[in-house]
C-alpha cells in the first residue's frame, strides 16, 4: 500500500550531496495551474501537472496534499493515502495533510485511525471549524456523544453559520440525547443557511416523524431518495416510518441500506453470498448476529422457517443469548458471536449462503397474515424456571409481577423509555402482589428509595447477571411491565404476558397504534398519548392491577 511512501522516504539514506544554493520556491506559481485544473474539474490534467511537478520537487508538501486530493475525490482511497502521508512527512508541522487523512479514514469508517489524525490536528494548531466537526462526526460514529456535541459546539464557536455543524449537533442533540427541541433548532438553522442541504433534510424529517407528521416525512424522504438513490441515511430513515405504520414489505427493502448505515452493528464477514431466498435445500447459511438483545431474540422468530429449509444452519448471537438459543432451535448450530467457523469441521467447504438476522423478516414477515401464531418459540431451562418458581412462592403475594423501568444505555440519556422508579409507588403498593427487578443497568440506590417510600421490589443479581437465568426468572414470573426494552422481547418470546409501556413517539418494533404486536402473543401496548406524560399510563397500570386483584 505504501509504495509510493517508501520511494520517497528511502531518499533520506541516500548520501547527502554537496550544499548548494537554491532560490526559493515560488510554491503558489508552482501549484497555481494543477491547483485551477482541479477546482474546475479536470482531475486528469491535475495529477499530470502534479506528477511532473514533483519529479523536479518531491519534497513540496503542498503538491502532495494537493495530489491525494485529487486521488481522494477520484476515489482512488490508497493512493490519496499515500500522497496525504507523503505531504504529512515532508511537512511535519502542517496540520491540513493531517486533517484530510482524517477525512479519508473518517470516509473508509476508520474511526480510531481518523479520530487520532484530526486529534492531531487540532494539537498541531488547527484553529478551523471543519477540523472539530469531523472530529465529533468521529466521536459519533464511537457513541461518544458528550465528545461529539463538544467538538460541534466548538464548531460552531469558530463559524457560527456552519450549516453541518449545525445539522449534526441537532442530529446528536435530536436522537441520541433526546433534547428535542434545542436539536430541532439546530437543524432548522441548517436549513435556513443551506435550504436544499440533504442531510439537514434528512434530519429534519426525523424531527417530522418525532411530531407526529409520518406522512410529511415519508413525502420529504422519498424526494430525497428521488434525487439521490444512494442516500442510504434517508432510506434507513423511510425504512423505519414504513415499519412504524406496517408497510413491511416497502419497509423490508429499505431496511436492507442499514447495512451501510449500521456497519458498525452488522459484520458480514462470511465468505458466502448473501441468500436471496432461494431454496436452502441441502446447503448451509449462516445466520449473522446484529444491534441488540431485543432486535436478536423479535428476528429469531424466523428462525424456525431458516432451520426447516436448510441442510445446515448455523446461527450467531450474542453470547448472553447462546445458551437459550440453542435450546429453543435445537435442529440450528448456535454459536456466538463472531465464531461461526467454529461451527464448521476443519475439511468442510465454506457456507453456501449468509444472512443477517435483520434480513430475514423480508422473506418471512411481509404482511400481517404471514406473522405465524404468535406462539412462544423461546424456551428458558425448565430446571431453573421451576427453582425461581419456588423462589417466587417464598414471597408473600399471590401475583408475581416482574418490572423494568429503564430502557436504553445510560450515555444516551434515554428519557423517552425510561420511568423514574420513584412514580411507580402507586403500582408498587398494589395489594397482593410482589415486584421483582429486571433491571439491568445499576438500580440500588433507585431501589432503597422505593424501600424508604414503603415500596418493596426484590432483585436477584444471580437472575440478572446471567440472561438464560432472566429468562428462567421471566418464564416463572406472571406478568412483565417494562418500558421499550430487551425485557419486553424476552418475555414476548417466551410467552410470558407482558405490558409494554410505550411512548407516544414509539421504536417502529412497537408499531403506530393499538394495543397488540404481530411478533408477540403475550404482549399487550400501554401507550402514552401525551408526550413526557407517564403518569396516566402507571395509573392505568395501577387500576388495572388493582382491578384483578
Amino acid at each position: 500500500m505504501l509504495k509510493a511512501v517508501w520511494r520517497y522516504l528511502s531518499r533520506r539514506h541516500a548520501p547527502a550531496p554537496a550544499p548548494v544554493e537554491e532560490p526559493p520556491v515560488d510554491v503558489q506559481s508552482l501549484l497555481d495551474a494543477p491547483a485551477r485544473a482541479f477546482a474546475e474539474g479536470r482531475a486528469d490534467e491535475a495529477q499530470r501537472l502534479l506528477d511532473t511537478l514533483l519529479a523536479t520537487h518531491h519534497d513540496l508538501p503542498e503538491a502532495h496534499l494537493l495530489r491525494a486530493n485529487v486521488h481522494h475525490r477520484r476515489g482512488e482511497r490508497e493512493e490519496a493515502r499515500d500522497s496525504y502521508i507523503l505531504a504529512a512527512h515532508f511537512a511535519p508541522r502542517s496540520w491540513q495533510a493531517q486533517f484530510n487523512l482524517g477525512l479519508l479514514e473518517l470516509d473508509d469508517g476508520l474511526v480510531q485511525e481518523a479520530t487520532a489524525c484530526l486529534v492531531k490536528a487540532l494539537e498541531l494548531g488547527a484553529v478551523d471549524a471543519r477540523v472539530h466537526n469531523a472530529l465529533g462526526a468521529a466521536h459519533l460514529r464511537n457513541q461518544k456523544h458528550d465528545d461529539a456535541i463538544a467538538q460541534f459546539r466548538r464548531a460552531l464557536e469558530l463559524n457560527p453559520d456552519f450549516a453541518e455543524a449545525h445539522s449534526n449537533l441537532g442530529y446528536v442533540l435530536f436522537r441520541e440525547m433526546e433534547a428535542f427541541d434545542e436539536g430541532a433548532l439546530h437543524i432548522e438553522k441548517a436549513l435556513t443557511l443551506e435550504p436544499d442541504y440533504p442531510v439537514a433534510l434528512c434530519n429534519w424529517a426525523m424531527v417530522l416523524q418525532q411530531r407526529g407528521r409520518m406522512e410529511e416525512a415519508l413525502a420529504l424522504c422519498d424526494k430525497l431518495l428521488a434525487a439521490d438513490p444512494a442516500f442510504s441515511e434517508a432510506r434507513v430513515n423511510r425504512a423505519l416510518m414504513l415499519l412504524t405504520r406496517g408497510d413491511f414489505a416497502a419497509g423490508w427493502r429499505d431496511y436492507e441500506e442499514r447495512k451501510l448505515v449500521w456497519s458498525r452493528a452488522i459484520t458480514l464477514d462470511v465468505p458466502a453470498p448473501d441468500w436471496s431466498g432461494c431454496a436452502l435445500a441441502g446447503g448451509t447459511i449462516v445466520v449473522l448476529a446484529e444491534q441488540g438483545l431485543g432486535d436478536e431474540i423479535m428476528f429469531a422468530s424466523c428462525l424456525p422457517q431458516v432451520v426447516a429449509q436448510a441442510g445446515r444452519c448455523i446461527v450467531e448471537c450474542s453470547p448472553k443469548l447462546e445458551r437459550l438459543f440453542a435450546r429453543s432451535f435445537p435442529n440450528a448450530v448456535v454459536v456466538g458471536k463472531g465464531a461461526w467457523r467454529d461451527a464448521l469441521a476443519p475439511d468442510a467447504r465454506p457456507p453456501d449462503w449468509r444472512v443477517a438476522i435483520g434480513s430475514l423478516p423480508a422473506f418471512f414477515r411481509n404482511t400481517l397474515a404471514d406473522f405465524p401464531s404468535r406462539k412462544a418459540y423461546l424456551r428458558a431451562d425448565p430446571g431453573r424456571v421451576a427453582y425461581w418458581r419456588g423462589r417466587l412462592e417464598t414471597l408473600p403475594g399471590r401475583r408475581k409481577i416482574g418490572i423494568s423501568w429503564r430502557g436504553g444505555l445510560s450515555a444516551t440519556r434515554s428519557t423517552l423509555r425510561s420511568i423514574p422508579l420513584a412514580l411507580w409507588s402507586d403500582v408498587l403498593l398494589c395489594p397482593d402482589a410482589d415486584f421483582v427487578s429486571l433491571q439491568y443497568s445499576d438500580c440500588a440506590q433507585e431501589i432503597e428509595e422505593a424501600l424508604d417510600a414503603g415500596c418493596t421490589v426484590h432483585t436477584w443479581h444471580e437472575a440478572i447477571d446471567d440472561y438464560d437465568e432472566t429468562a428462567a426468572l421471566v418464564s416463572a414470573l406472571d406478568l412483565v411491565v417494562s418500558v421499550q426494552t430487551a425485557v419486553v422481547h424476552l418475555a414476548g418470546a417466551l410467552g410470558t404476558p407482558v405490558w409494554a409501556l410505550i411512548p407516544q413517539t414509539p421504536e417502529w418494533r412497537y408499531g403506530q397504534a393499538g394495543e397488540t404486536l404481530p411478533w408477540y402473543g403475550s404482549v399487550r401496548l400501554i401507550r402514552q398519548y401525551s408526550s413526557a406524560d407517564w403518569r396516566a399510563v402507571l395509573e392505568t397500570v395501577s387500576a388495572e392491577l388493582r382491578s384483578r386483584n
